[in-house]
């Protein structure tokens, strides 16, 4: 073996797990779900649950789709039996923790789509994290109550 080879593969293995797990997060995406609206909805609300797998805080600090003008992160408080929405600059998932977007709680806020969108179509949506990586999700449109589950994974 070459000097060179031999310099290489002492500088360059000892990096391979970092190399190898760079671009990648430790969130596991589940049941992600828009609900339909009507057609001329101007906002939708989209849902998921977000699992933090790995020994660091996480933080979603924007998401965007080609079909929405603008994603907000938003969260219902109910106060004085009344509810309003706040909307929430990031969403911070704690290492081992799950945080659930869903009705009544924390949610996105999909702001005027493009087009109608019904039961049956789905949406590409981007996750940006603190850490600049951007996480891909695919949220199909259903009508809320169905008792369907969509599983996508990210590690």
């Amino acid at each position: 073996m070459n000097a060179y080879r031999m310099i290489l593969m002492v500088i360059v293995l000892p990096l391979l797990p970092a190399l190898l797990h760079a671009g990648q997060s430790d969130l596991d995406i589940k049941d992600a779900w828009i609900q339909e609206g009507p057609p001329n909805a101007r906002v939708l609300a989209g849902f998921m649950q977000i699992t933090n797998n790995g020994d660091k805080t996480v933080s979603i600090t924007s998401a965007d789709s080609s079909l929405f003008k603008s994603i907000e992160f938003h969260r219902t408080i109910h106060a004085d039996g009344m509810a309003r929405m706040e909307k929430q600059q990031q969403l911070t998932i704690q290492p081992g923790a799950t945080l659930k977007l869903e009705h009544g709680s924390y949610h996105l806020m999909l702001i005027q789509p493009h087009q109608p969108l019904k039961r049956g179509d789905s949406v590409d949506l981007n996750l940006r994290l603190s850490s600049d990586i951007i996480l891909p999700v695919k949220l199909p449109v259903r009508q809320p109550g169905r008792e369907q589950h969509q599983h996508h994974h990210h590690h």
